[in-house]
């Protein structure tokens, strides 16, 4: 009977040792075309996928979908460099405050401002199930979402300092951070791009192939 296999996890080894299509087929003792549907569908015997998962040295559950379907990835960072923006300025606009003594009204719209920055940014949860990535910050604020069919490759990233923290756009593609320097770039079929900060940038990346693969 076949069953479900991650087949991004298969090309992901086999890749990783150099090995082509051809030289995993005569090293686990299977077919060329039965390694070619795995990494294509994902399709494939209880024994195939074991014996790949020998070949890899790894735990033949890990190339399994559990149950025979993927599982929704979901993982919120919080925005720690935000918040300590946002306190740091606050700090300033007290001591700025106690040379100038600004009116009342005005240091209460300023911290306003912050505490909702604050509030907005102190997180951002990343969110791939069986038909999209989405993203959204804080509670549930500005949140987007991009349908699989329009992603086309991803990969791990590490932004420049001078790319800052929130939202803005850059070149032909936007980027989402509340902390850090890791994301994971995203490049769509039209030819843009969207970059998300994390801090689970290899698993993100697993996710969105994972989850391409389960659509095929």
């Amino acid at each position: 009977m076949d069953m479900k296999a991650k087949s991004s996890l298969i090309r992901k080894y086999r890749t990783e040792r150099l090995w082509s299509q051809e030289q995993l087929a005569e090293i686990s003792g299977l077919g060329l075309r039965t390694i070619q549907r795995l990494e294509a569908r994902g399709s494939g015997s209880q024994e195939s996928i074991k014996a790949l998962a020998a070949v890899f040295k790894v735990d033949a559950d890990t190339l399994f979908w559990r149950d025979g379907a993927f599982q929704t990835y979901k993982h919120k960072q919080w925005g720690f460099a935000t918040l300590t923006i946002m306190a740091l300025l606050a700090t300033v606009i007290l001591g700025i405050n106690d040379l100038l003594s600004f009116p009342a009204a005005g240091i209460g719209v300023l911290f306003g401002v912050l505490t909702l920055v604050a509030i907005t940014f102190s997180s951002m949860t990343i969110e791939v199930n069986e038909s999209e990535v989405s993203w959204y910050f804080g509670p549930g604020l500005f949140k987007k979402s991009l349908p699989l069919e329009e992603v086309g490759q991803c990969k791990k990233v590490k932004n420049p300092l001078w790319m800052g923290l929130g939202i803005h756009a850059y070149g032909t593609g936007w980027i989402y951070n509340v902390s850090g320097l890791l994301g994971v770039e995203i490049e769509l079929k039209g030819g843009a791009f969207i970059r998300l900060g994390t801090d689970q940038p290899n698993y993100l990346v697993q996710a969105i192939e994972d989850a391409k693969d389960n659509v095929q």
